[in-house]
């Protein structure tokens, strides 16, 4: 398991055009009660995007445009109550110069 404290020592260098891309598990500490307002805050920040939560863990993708971007919402996300740990799943770096766009074909 990674902290916080040495997970921006293992990524890589990347330039300017990749942005960060990362899955993260949060555990929260089943002492402080129910994480649902804890929940709320992180959906409403616009970088992460909650997934799915299974007793005392919840799985967020963390997309920001830059590595100092994501170690604040890390730190951030570390700090919001009942957070127990952060566990990395995993961290990816897009090309931002790639629009994403719709490739589907009309059928008509």
């Amino acid at each position: 398991m990674y902290t916080l404290r040495c997970i921006f020592n293992t990524i890589p260098e990347v330039e300017a055009s990749e942005v960060p891309i990362s899955g993260l598990v949060i555990t929260f500490d089943p002492t402080s009660g129910d994480p649902d307002e804890t929940i709320s805050q992180l959906r409403c920040e616009p970088a992460i995007e909650v997934g799915v939560m299974d007793h005392q863990k919840c799985a967020i993708v963390v997309d920001t445009s830059s590595k100092a971007e994501d170690k604040r919402i890390y730190q951030w996300v570390q700090d919001l109550p009942g957070v127990a740990s952060i566990q990395v799943a995993f961290v990816a770096f897009d090309d931002d110069s790639t629009c994403s766009s719709s490739t589907t074909d009309s059928a008509d």
